[in-house]
């Protein structure tokens, strides 16, 4: 049952398991042996921390406030594209260092998965600045939600007709959230429903679950979000599919956890309570430890490898709240005065 009073273990457990769904999908050694992980991983994991975020109702707050606090999301995301960004350049200096400072600019101010790539040698940094920006254009839809949920029905039907080169190139990874936004509104309806229902439901929930994962590797497409790949009205089975597994898979994977054993659930939530450092670190430890010290090279073990550094990571930061505070503000202003908000 989902608790309002207290933190429900089996939503972080859900986090945990879709964190290592990307950390696996990232994870260029077992994907080049298994060719189902892609097309698994990628058909609803991102998609399904997006959606996540509308269980939880945006408050009644001023635009300081809103600002002040999703835009701290932001300042994340500078840090950890300056900083791969400037290895990128020491590393494998390919352009003019003009040509860097104006693909870092690009990166910082428009946030396009493109630009993203080309500025730091990582896409994946799209999450960030998309994430700010959903919250924010959820804060305004408050104020017009039936116009709001019409053009969001509209972008879910139509975002897939254009190129994906063109879509990579949207600041702020706005194309997500075309496809994510009517998904998001709709399950935040669903959720308590689908979490605390009877026995059948849940049933229900997990074969459905498990259903759209084995049709995920037979259906012969891959979604990717980021990179633009996105079905619309003109593949509508394509489209219906991917946007009911990324509805059913949250309550899917909480009912399957549920009757895992204590411990099992215990490891996915601890993990999931830090998913965001998980999601960050995990490229970076990834390649250093198979490329720049190849001290590993067998698939599984870098998998285990990299999660349990990024953990050690995330463990460690919490034991520097001053530096943890500084990488991972909660509001702008307690990042100006290095304080807890």
């Amino acid at each position: 049952m989902t608790k309002t009073c207290s933190r429900d273990v089996l939503l972080d457990a859900v986090k945990g398991f879709l964190i290592l769904c990307i950390v696996l999908e990232h994870n260029s050694i077992l994907t080049a042996q298994y060719d189902w992980i892609r097309s698994f991983c990628d058909a609803f994991a991102a998609g399904c921390f997006l959606i996540l975020t509308f269980v939880w109702p945006i408050k009644k707050q001023s635009i300081y406030d809103m600002s002040n606090k999703y835009m701290a999301y932001w300042w994340t995301f500078i840090l950890f594209i300056t900083g791969t960004a400037l290895l990128n350049f020491l590393l494998f200096p390919t352009d003019s260092f003009l040509s860097v400072i104006f693909n870092y600019f690009k990166a910082t101010l428009f946030a396009s998965p493109t630009d993203i790539k080309a500025a730091s040698g990582f896409m994946y940094f799209w999450f960030l600045p998309c994430l700010s920006v959903l919250y924010i254009i959820r804060w305004l839809s408050e104020k017009a939600k039936l116009v709001s949920l019409f053009i969001a029905s509209l972008a879910w039907l139509f975002i897939g007709v254009f190129e994906d080169e063109r879509l990579t190139q949207t600041f702020f990874s706005l194309h997500v959230i075309a496809f994510i936004y009517i998904l998001g509104f709709f399950y935040s309806y669903c959720h308590k429903p689908l979490i605390n229902g009877d026995v059948k439901i849940r049933m229900l929930s997990i074969i459905a679950f498990l259903a759209c994962s084995v049709a995920s590797y037979f259906i012969g497409w891959q979604l990717f979000l980021a990179g633009g790949i996105i079905p619309s009205w003109q593949e509508p089975s394509l489209l219906l599919f991917y946007s009911i597994f990324m509805i059913v898979a949250i309550p899917g994977i909480y009912h399957l956890l549920a009757i895992t054993p204590p411990f099992i659930r215990q490891i996915f939530a601890y993990i999931g309570k830090r998913s965001l450092i998980v999601y960050l670190f995990h490229p970076l430890v990834f390649i250093a430890f198979t490329q720049f010290f190849p001290i590993i090279e067998h698939g599984l073990l870098s998998l285990v490898f990299t999660v349990f550094v990024c953990v050690i990571i995330a463990v460690i930061l919490e034991k520097l709240p001053m530096l943890n505070r500084f990488l991972f503000p909660r509001t702008v202003t307690s990042l100006i005065y290095n304080r807890r908000s």
